[in-house]
């Protein structure tokens, strides 16, 4: 709370666009993001990531628990 008490609302890059629209006496509505890839990345992202990272060329395969139990025991 310390920190907060002296901190600058319309300096600030998360509470201008609040303090701007308490200023002008308008509703804040939030920009958007349902097709603003940049802020929000696709879903999965963070696998294709690791894999490129690590040198995997494979793709990933989604196997039952079943499948795998016997891939493990042979």
């Amino acid at each position: 709370m310390v920190y907060l008490n002296n901190l600058p609302f319309d300096k600030s890059g998360f509470f201008a666009p609040l303090y701007s629209a308490f200023i002008n006496e308008e509703e804040y509505i939030p920009p958007s993001s349902e097709n603003d890839n940049s802020v929000n990345p696709p879903k999965g992202w963070w696998k294709k990531e690791l894999d490129r990272r690590q040198g995997r060329s494979k793709p990933r395969d989604t196997i039952s628990v079943e499948q795998f139990m016997k891939d493990v025991r042979t």
